[in-house]
């Protein structure tokens, strides 16, 4: 009996599908990718936030990425010389992180602040497997800011 193939449901610019992308790479198993429309399933409530409740947001969200950081000390991964599964887990948040700060003006991650992490976040967005995963960044950052601007215009 031949095995059912991995069908992997899914939408370009969700990181929790990029995450399974990843993983089923790097172990190497074969899947069908089927892009879903989740335009009118639902909205994540992103970077939405506006005045002092953005700047508690981004307080909390860049102590969380240093104590996120604190797990890289010494390694090139989080679980020592190979990636693996935080690795998997956190690798969306540098690219999140990046659009973000193209849309709202605000870094949470710098070379300055958080060296480690920012380092990482390079070292792995450029291994050529993580790469050939990653949506195009121009239509990414388009899909984020038109979601920007609908999850903002519902505050005011």
């Amino acid at each position: 009996m031949a095995e059912d193939p991995v069908k992997l449901l899914g939408c370009w610019v969700s990181p929790y599908a990029l995450r399974v992308k990843w993983a089923l790479k790097l172990k190497g198993i074969q899947y069908q990718y089927v892009e879903e429309d989740l335009q009118n399933k639902t909205l994540m409530a992103a970077f939405s936030k506006k005045g002092e409740e953005q700047e508690r947001a981004v307080k909390e969200g860049r102590e969380n990425l240093k104590i996120l950081e604190s797990g890289l000390e010494g390694k090139r991964f989080f679980g020592g010389e190979t990636m693996g599964f935080v690795d998997i887990a956190a690798g969306w948040i540098g690219c999140w992180a990046q659009m973000t700060g193209e849309i709202i003006g605000i870094n949470l991650i710098d070379g300055e602040t958080m060296p480690l992490l920012d380092s990482w976040f390079q070292d792995f967005l450029g291994i050529p497997l993580i790469k050939e995963c990653m949506p195009p960044q121009d239509k990414l950052l388009e899909h984020s800011k038109e979601l920007h601007k609908i999850l903002t215009a519902a505050l005011t």
